[in-house]
Formats: C-alpha cells, sequence, structure tokens
C-alpha cells in the first residue's frame, strides 16, 4: 500500500463524504453541502489521504482568529484566512485503513503546513476517549468545550506551534 497525501480536489466530493459517512454518526458528521463548501473555501488546510486513487482518510479545518473551535466555523463561512491559527474540523479514515498510521500521517501533514505558513497554534475538539491520541502530537487539553455540535461533549485541545 502505498499512500499518498495531497491537497483535496473537487473532483474528491464523493470520496470526502464517504470517509466522513465512515467515521461519524450523523449528527457530528459534514453533510454533501459543508464539503462542496470546505473544498472551494480552504483547499490548503484540506488533506486527503489517497490509495490507488481512491480518497481512504481526511483531516480538514479552516483558518480562525478564534480561541478555541466553536460551532460557527463548521457552518459555510466561518473561515478566517487572516487567523493565526487552524481548527480541525474533521479527522477520518475508512475501517479497513485505520490503524496503519494514516491518521497520524495526515495531522503530522497538516502541523507541518501550519508551521510552514507562520500559524501559531492548531485547535481542535474531541471525545474524551481521544484526548491522549491528540496528546502525543503535543496537544494540550484545555478542558470541556462550549461547542454542542451533534449534542456531544467535547473537548478543548491546543497545539502550540
Amino acid at each position: 500500500m502505498s499512500i499518498l497525501i495531497r491537497n483535496v480536489t473537487p473532483a474528491d466530493l464523493d470520496g470526502v463524504c464517504a470517509v466522513e459517512n465512515a467515521g461519524f454518526p450523523p449528527a457530528e458528521g459534514a453533510t454533501r453541502a459543508a464539503f462542496q463548501y470546505r473544498i472551494s473555501a480552504f483547499p490548503q488546510w484540506f488533506l486527503v489521504a489517497e490509495d490507488a486513487g481512491q480518497v481512504v482518510g481526511l483531516l480538514n479545518g479552516p483558518s480562525t482568529g478564534k480561541r478555541f473551535l466553536c460551532d460557527e466555523l463548521y457552518e459555510p463561512g466561518g473561515a478566517d484566512e487572516g487567523g493565526d491559527a487552524l481548527a480541525i474540523l474533521g479527522l477520518a479514515v475508512l475501517p479497513a485503513y485505520r490503524k496503519q498510521g494514516i491518521a497520524a500521517r495526515l495531522m503530522e501533514e497538516y502541523i507541518a503546513r501550519a508551521r510552514a505558513a507562520g500559524k501559531r497554534r492548531i485547535v481542535l475538539t474531541c471525545k474524551e476517549g481521544l484526548i491522549p491520541y491528540y496528546e502525543k502530537f503535543g496537544y494540550q487539553n484545555r478542558g470541556v468545550s462550549a461547542s454542542i455540535h451533534g449534542g456531544v461533549v467535547w473537548y478543548d485541545m491546543e497545539l502550540i506551534l
């Protein structure tokens, strides 16, 4: 298996929707319309993992000037390209490709690109069980998030670059 990490293109829409649907429950996952917006609004911050032409993983999120990820960032128009931070909206890998380091490769590439672009921080929210996973990349748990996205309890995580 030779996984390629690259920027998303409009042709990836069906693939990213399939990955998202496999990775998140409907209340938490992005819609097709949300992905259409993200692909057009911030393709430089939308990475996909590809295996033999198939999208098997994704990581995406806009620039922001907000302290932490807020629910408005999930909506069209929420990106702020002048912001000093990136807000990760989603990281997912197809079930057949999990536990192979693909999510880690996506995260490492995203962090490297953020540093190269002069971003100061990356923020995300995660469920309690994933806090240790993100801590492996240097993220710090900043406590329970104000986000009510999907009706779930989220934790604010922050990586200072």
